[in-house]
C-alpha cells in the first residue's frame, strides 16, 4: 500500500519527470516527502509564480513537461498569472496544487475554494481526483494532454485527504506510460 501523495511523485518518475519547482505548504507536505523516495529533484522558490515560471523554463529547454507544485488558496492564486504565459507559449506544463479535503467539502475547510474553476479557462485540462485510487491514472493523463496536439498547461487540484489515503501499489504501474 502507498499514499496518494507517493502514487503522484512516482507517476511522475515513471512518465520521465525528474524535476520539480515548488513552494511549501500545508496541504502538499506529503507530496515532498514521497518526492524523495520516488528520487524526483526538488528546487525551492520563493514565490509560486517563480515556481511555475521556472518549470515553463525547464520544459522550454528540456522540451519535456516542466512541473510546478503550490500549495492551496492563495498558493494556487499566485501562479496564476503564469499559467496565462504558459498558455501562450504553447509549454507543456503540469501544475500540481494541493486542495482542501474532500470530505470537508463544503464546510469551509482551510482554504477551500473551487481551484478548478478558477483555472480550467487558463488550461488545456483542469482536474480534482476526489479518490485515492483514481491519482496515478490523473497524473499520467494531465502529462499526456499537457503534451499533445498543441501542447500547453494543465492543473491538478490534490485534495489533502486523497494525498495521505492508501491505495494499492499496482496502480501506479497500471498508469505508467511504459505498462
Amino acid at each position: 500500500m502507498m499514499r496518494g501523495a507517493d502514487h503522484v511523485m512516482r507517476t511522475l518518475a515513471s512518465g520521465g519527470v525528474t524535476d520539480i519547482f515548488a513552494l511549501s505548504g500545508n496541504q502538499i507536505m506529503p507530496l515532498f516527502d514521497a518526492s524523495l523516495d520516488a528520487g524526483l529533484r526538488l528546487y525551492h522558490a520563493r514565490h509560486e509564480a517563480a515556481a511555475v515560471y521556472m518549470a515553463e523554463g525547464h520544459a522550454q529547454i528540456t522540451g519535456g513537461v516542466g512541473v510546478a507544485l503550490v500549495t492551496a488558496g492563495a498558493g494556487l492564486g499566485n501562479a496564476i498569472g503564469p499559467l496565462l504565459t504558459a498558455r501562450a507559449s504553447d509549454t507543456p506544463l503540469l501544475l500540481l496544487s494541493g486542495d482542501s479535503p474532500v470530505g470537508k467539502d463544503g464546510q469551509g475547510a482551510f482554504q477551500e475554494m473551487d481551484q478548478v474553476g478558477l483555472t480550467q479557462s487558463l488550461t488545456k485540462w483542469s482536474v480534482r481526483p476526489t479518490r485515492v485510487e483514481d491519482v496515478s491514472e490523473v497524473i499520467a493523463q494531465a502529462m499526456e494532454i499537457a503534451q499533445s496536439g498543441r501542447p500547453g498547461p494543465v492543473h491538478v487540484s490534490l485534495p489533502a485527504d486523497v494525498l495521505l489515503a492508501e491505495a494499492d501499489s499496482a496502480l501506479v504501474e497500471a498508469a505508467s506510460p511504459d505498462a
